[in-house]
């Protein structure tokens, strides 16, 4: 149309006559200069007076043009009429769909995003929420440091929903719960600051006397929220029975496949423990409650296994790819499950060490689980920050659960430098030991000496009474050795072959992963860290 910019280059880009990639949320030059991305990828449209002048005619007849052609009238293409409920959801729109994989929100919190802009305009709560993270998301994108704007629009959303959980007939709505669901993205939990929407969204379906999901929407929402949700293994203020774990946990969409298997696993550890506090049955129900969870986590080791092969298979380009997904999502995707398989593996060792569990091979394995973290941390660096946001969460529970005090200054190293990608603060070291000591149901000695012995007897009675459920790993070591060696500067644990004999690593055997240090543990002059693979990701875009 004359008059109407044929290119969809953004609004700087068009200023300053520059070619615009059109790359959403943010083009290439705007993104190099920090600069605010508006109209990427738009077309644009010329605004006409609507009506019987409107109709476009030529101003002098042709001779040779036929006489029916003269009065023709010109269709004019209009666009629909426009609302802020229909804008807000285009805007959603653009931002959950955006290609890039570092900032695709549909990748990083959830499907049920897609059908959020079908339900606005009916809850103030989620319309708001809306808003404030498309506005949270395009400043994020745009590489800026928090707006004013942005502050407006999510205090709004906060007002919002405090007034529809006042009124009993949207306090419990798919709405309501989306929009609690929202906020959780926009202030973000990697950093264990709890913020409160957890123990909102909770106490939201607990008000619904279910958590069952009622509808589609809501079993595609509850499959995003758990993660969040699982804030209560360590947040005092949520809590679910065994049973409201298990209807928040089992969805079919996922039931049976190795990532609803895990989250399932995961789910039990809030009732272990809790029976660990209120044992009547003294050390008998303790080796009881430690031989199931100890099931648990051989169940879940296995998982871990399976997805480092699948990540093997992919990164060798072996991978058979049985659904069909583009090998970037594909990658992307299982790096993301292993990682994520991992966390909960080292949350589970965490708790069989606090619950008294004798098996020395529990402490090997937490460090090579530790190493794969650190490894995964290292190839998902070209999917940050939105496509590795889980990779803080795997490193953390490493950190907590390893005792090699080099391997913690490593992994306290790439938290930090995680934790910049969404500007959290520095890592603080007694928050974390406070949020996880709620996984130690031992943390008062009250509860120990309940159980009529001390802590210093406990492993000898245990060496009595308690058979490993898995074989002992070879550490290399003479036979006649009960303990695997101790983790000093002078040994240095490799990833292959040691622990192949009950866990086969990921890396190739011409990997490495190697501790140097001396006995200060410092870095960077004193340690380094060498994880390197001949083993080069070779994808197809």
């Amino acid at each position: 149309m004359p008059g109407v910019p044929s290119g969809r280059g953004c609004d700087n880009c068009r200023k300053s006559k520059k070619k615009c990639d059109e790359v959403k949320p943010i083009c290439t030059r705007c993104a190099r200069r920090g600069l605010e991305c508006i109209g990427a990828g738009e077309k644009r449209y010329k605004f006409m007076e609507d009506g019987p002048t409107a109709l476009a005619r030529k101003r002098s007849p042709n001779r040779n043009s036929k006489p029916a052609a003269e009065n023709k009238p010109t269709l004019l293409v209009k666009t629909a009429p426009s609302n802020h409920t229909t804008l807000l959801g285009q805007a959603l729109a653009d931002a959950i769909l955006t290609k890039d994989l570092r900032y695709n929100l549909l990748w990083a919190y959830g499907g049920y995003l897609l059908a959020v802009p079908s339900r606005l305009g009916v809850n103030e709560a989620l319309d708001t929420a809306v808003d404030a993270l498309v506005t949270a998301h395009r400043t994020f994108s745009s590489r800026k440091e928090i707006t004013v704007t942005s502050l407006t629009k999510y205090s709004r959303a906060l007002t919002a929903l405090r007034s529809c959980l006042d009124n009993p007939k949207t306090a419990s709505s798919s709405e309501t719960l989306c929009a609690v669901s929202l906020l959780l993205h926009i202030h973000g939990y990697q950093d264990m600051q709890w913020t409160g929407h957890a123990e909102g969204a909770a106490k939201v379906l607990k008000a619904r006397k279910s958590c069952k999901p009622r509808d589609n929407f809501e079993r595609i929402l509850l499959l995003s929220l758990r993660g969040p949700l699982f804030e209560g293994i360590f947040n005092p203020n949520i809590q679910f029975s065994a049973e409201e774990w298990k209807e928040l946990v089992e969805n079919e969409l996922d039931t049976g496949t190795p990532e609803g298997t895990m989250l399932a696993h995961l789910a039990r550890i809030p009732d272990i423990l809790d029976r660990v506090r209120t044992n009547t049955n003294g050390y008998v129900g303790l080796l009881e409650l430690q031989t199931e969870l100890k099931e648990l986590y051989t169940k879940t080791r296995a998982i871990c296994n399976d997805f480092a092969t699948e990540l093997a298979a992919i990164e060798a380009n072996k991978s058979t790819n049985p659904s069909k997904l583009p090998p970037t999502i594909l990658h992307a995707h299982v790096q993301r499950m292993y990682g994520l398989c991992i966390a909960i593996t080292l949350y589970m060792n965490y708790v069989l060490v606090a619950i008294r569990t004798v098996d020395h091979s529990l402490a090997t394995d937490a460090t090579f689980l530790a190493f794969e973290m650190l490894n995964i941390a290292e190839k998902a660096a070209k999917y940050r920050p939105f496509g590795a946001a889980y990779v803080t969460i795997g490193l953390l529970a490493a950190l907590m659960t390893v005792n090699n005090e080099a391997l913690k200054t490593l992994l306290k190293a790439s938290i930090i430098d995680y934790q910049h990608d969404f500007r959290q603060p520095h890592l603080d070291r007694l928050t974390m030991e406070d949020k996880f000591q709620w996984l130690d149901p031992f943390r008062t000695l009250d509860v120990l000496a309940s159980y009529g012995i001390t802590d210093d007897c406990l492993e000898t009675e245990q060496n009595a009474m308690y058979t490993a459920l898995t074989p002992k790993l070879d550490y290399g070591v003479d036979s006649a050795s009960d303990f695997p060696p101790e983790f000093t500067p002078e040994f240095t644990p490799s990833l292959a072959p040691d622990f192949a004999a009950e866990f086969p690593p990921v890396l190739t055997p011409d990997s490495t992963s190697e501790i140097l240090s001396d006995t200060n543990f410092e870095l960077p002059a004193d340690l380094t860290l060498e994880l390197t693979s001949e083993m080069s990701i070779k994808l197809r875009v």
